[in-house]
């Protein structure tokens, strides 16, 4: 499908922000939805009933942001709520100001913080398509959740067109709904078959809405979460971080539990419960932004760098 460049906008968020770690993320699986390359990002989402293609260009500083946003799609959406929504998912409107001034004395966190400083979260996808991301990742290696990836966006997504790159927008529930399970195991997903319908369901029916979910204090959010058919506590975790940008770490999976043991204590064999008590020894309420700096420059680093003892542990583009 070929999209038209309907608006563009240079928008400011707050300083500091360095735009290429506040919109990349090495540790992302390679989907075809979105491409970056040093001061520009593509992406594709769902707005108002149509697939939508969004392209961000950086037009300042650190200190002086400006990012030019450009939206293409084949009829014209409110503008306004967009530019809201897309401020609100790469977290535009926050600030780690706080953070820098009490760690940047921090023996592991000083040379990050000088390095990254502007470094925003961000999570570009809505709750539906986060959840199929989520179920994609369940026991497998990052290439097989690629392939899945690949196949069912193939099948059941679709192909935008716009600012000469190519990317799929993923499905809506009611788009996949209806299709019969054998469909879906017949692209070798597994079970997550019966996942994915099951969450695509609940999300038609109305017995998910994200826009009010995010009306709820964490406690109650975390236990609608839970309800969701096929995640578990871990995914709950990171779906309250990913799209409902709640600072909250309250577990560790073993997968990440290998990775704190050398970053925090420089060995292998630290358990999960050794390594939660020793970020909450030297970083408190301020875990989160913790670790959000020490994955990124890890996965930065391996990037650029291909660490070997990493390998096994982090899927990278």
């Amino acid at each position: 499908m070929k999209l038209n460049q309907l608006y563009s906008v240079v928008m400011h968020p707050k300083a500091p922000y360095a735009f290429d770690y506040s919109v990349e993320n090495p540790t992302h699986y390679p989907a075809p939805i979105g491409d970056w390359e040093p001061g520009k990002m593509w992406f594709t989402l769902r707005w108002q009933g149509q697939k939508i293609g969004v392209r961000f260009e950086n037009k300042g500083t650190v200190d002086k942001p400006a990012v030019e946003v450009s939206i293409y799609g084949k009829k014209p959406v409110e503008f306004k709520e967009l530019l809201s929504e897309i401020a609100y998912r790469y977290e535009w409107n926050n600030s780690d100001a706080e953070f820098y001034n009490k760690f940047g004395n921090d023996s592991i966190l000083k040379p990050l913080i000088e390095k990254y400083r502007g470094m925003h979260g961000f999570c570009g996808e809505e709750l539906y398509d986060f959840i199929m991301i989520t179920i994609f990742l369940q026991n497998t290696t990052a290439k097989r959740t690629a392939q899945m990836t690949r196949v069912m966006l193939e099948k059941y997504g679709t192909l935008l067109e716009f600012d000469g790159k190519k990317l799929y927008c993923f499905w809506s529930p009611e788009e996949l709904v209806d299709v019969p399970e054998q469909d879906l195991r017949d692209l070798k997903v597994g079970y997550r078959a019966k996942s994915f319908l099951r969450v695509s369901k609940d999300f038609v029916d109305g017995h998910i809405d994200e826009v009010e979910l995010r009306k709820l204090n964490t406690d109650d959010l975390r236990t609608d979460l839970l309800k969701i058919y096929g995640i578990g506590p871990a995914s709950v975790m990171y779906a309250l971080g990913g799209p409902f940008k709640r600072a909250v770490i309250d577990v560790i999976p073993p997968w990440e539990a290998k990775i704190y043991s050398k970053l925090l204590f420089n060995r292998d064999g630290a358990s999960a419960e050794e390594s939660m008590k020793e970020l909450d020894r030297r970083y408190g309420k301020y875990k989160p932004s913790a670790i959000h700096f020490l994955f990124m420059d890890l996965a930065w680093k391996h990037r650029a760098e291909r660490m070997k003892d990493m390998e096994k542990l982090l899927p990278f583009n």
